[in-house]
């Protein structure tokens, strides 16, 4: 097929644009899986330590729920 050199040019432009979008995406993904990990997910990380501290503190449960205490009489 015989196509003008303009058409060739926007076609290869367009494909380009395509992979560096989907590669764009992709370590986009990446990079937010990672930073969950590390941010929320990891006992260690930066949330883990202050809920851990909340916990001993109060001896509490994390999700600040309501406990349920025995009243003696």
């Amino acid at each position: 097929m015989n196509l003008p050199r303009s058409w060739k040019v926007l076609g290869q432009t367009s494909v380009e644009y395509m992979l560096l979008v989907a590669v764009s995406i992709g370590l986009g993904i990446t990079f937010f899986k990672k930073m969950d990990e590390y941010l929320l997910k990891n006992p260690n990380s930066f949330i883990g330590r202050s809920l851990n501290s909340y916990r001993s503190a109060l001896n509490a449960d994390p999700t600040g729920r309501y406990s349920r205490f025995p009243l003696r009489r």
